[in-house]
């Protein structure tokens, strides 16, 4: 419904919400007209109803009184001295006694003067900020919290022996511990850039993996090398964890380096070593490929003697009448030698191949 509209249906009603006195009264905070000596003069009944006093009962009373101990004497000292000084006082915070208990008020006064510039009265609004200053502590208490937990974190990256970080979804730095800044020399922050301290021959690689992880949001673990000036190069293993809330949004990064350098470079003198003792066999074997046959040719020989020999008793055997379950074993035993003298051949070519 239009301005218009109300004001043509309802009139009575339009009269009545928008008068002066309504407004006043109904005001969404206190209003109180007093003396300099406290005597009150008017009050409306939003505040009245905080206080939980009838208006006549108010008019019986001093605005000292309805204050605490705390505002009665923060009236005294500070707000009786800014009017008398500036003739106004903004948002000044404290406390009424009401009938369920005290509550906490943001006070604004202006003082009124007669034509020799005496005050002679003064007219406050009052604003009830009970719940506000709950919402406020509720708030500084979380803020509390969180900045002991940073605390908290800060410490133990600190002692723990690696290289530590966290960076925002975006793959900023915000957080470096003690131990990187001593590792690099670097307490400013800002001075690490993207892997700037990763050995140049790896800086490639570790930066296209980050970026993979950056956008995809998986965690990142690789061997790296990192470089600080005055230093040689070092093996370390980088691992980063996206870490997400509790509505699926990813909110922070962790990150660290282990160093692995030890491990490495022993597990790089075995890998050389091994490298080193296949190449030495595959020269011997070079060298004297020729001896290698000749042994495996009267190996072979050697070996192959008894096997014909019991081929040939076999055959012999077979002219001999043999009759049931002697049979049928002489038949398997036949078998048996035919397959090993197939194997010891097969191994003789592979071995001419291979020499």
């Amino acid at each position: 419904m239009s301005r218009a509209s109300f004001i043509k249906n309802e009139p009575l009603r339009f009269a009545e919400i928008t008068s002066s006195d309504h407004l006043y009264q109904k005001a969404p905070c206190g209003f109180i007209s007093f003396l300099p000596d406290g005597s009150i003069l008017r009050v409306n009944e939003t505040l009245c109803n905080w206080l939980g006093l009838t208006e006549e009962k108010i008019y019986d009373l001093k605005f000292s009184s309805l204050l605490t101990k705390g505002g009665s004497l923060y009236y005294e000292m500070v707000i009786t001295p800014l009017l008398n000084i500036r003739g106004f006082a903004n948002e000044i915070n404290f406390s009424f006694v009401g009938l369920n208990g005290n509550f906490d008020t943001l006070f604004n006064a202006v003082a009124c003067y007669d034509e020799e510039g005496i005050i002679i009265a003064i007219n406050a609004t009052v604003q009830n900020i009970t719940d506000r200053k709950k919402y406020e502590a509720e708030l500084l208490l979380s803020k509390r919290y969180a900045e002991e937990e940073k605390r908290r974190f800060e410490f133990l990256s600190n002692t723990i022996p690696n290289l530590v970080w966290t960076a925002w979804p975006t793959g900023e730095l915000n957080f470096i511990n003690q131990k990187l800044k001593d590792y690099f020399g670097e307490h400013n922050i800002n001075e690490y850039k993207k892997f700037s301290g990763v050995f140049r021959e790896d800086r490639g690689s570790v930066v296209a993996a980050w970026d993979f992880c950056l956008k995809n949001g998986r965690k990142l673990e690789k061997e790296i090398r990192l470089h600080a000036k005055g230093k040689d190069p070092e093996w370390f293993l980088l691992r980063s964890e996206p870490y997400y809330d509790k509505e699926g949004s990813l909110v922070l990064w962790f990150g660290s380096f282990t160093s692995i350098h030890k491990q490495k470079l022993l597990q790089l003198a075995n890998y050389s070593s091994l490298s080193s003792s296949l190449s030495i066999a595959h020269k011997t074997i070079d060298d004297n490929k020729e001896m290698f046959m000749k042994i495996a040719m009267n190996q072979s020989h050697m070996i192959r003697k008894p096997v014909a020999n019991i081929i040939g008793l076999i055959s012999l055997l077979n002219e001999i009448k043999i009759s049931g379950e002697g049979h049928e074993l002489l038949i398997l035993l036949n078998k048996s030698v035919e397959e090993l003298d197939m194997l010891i051949k097969e191994i003789v070519s592979h071995t001419k191949i291979s020499l």
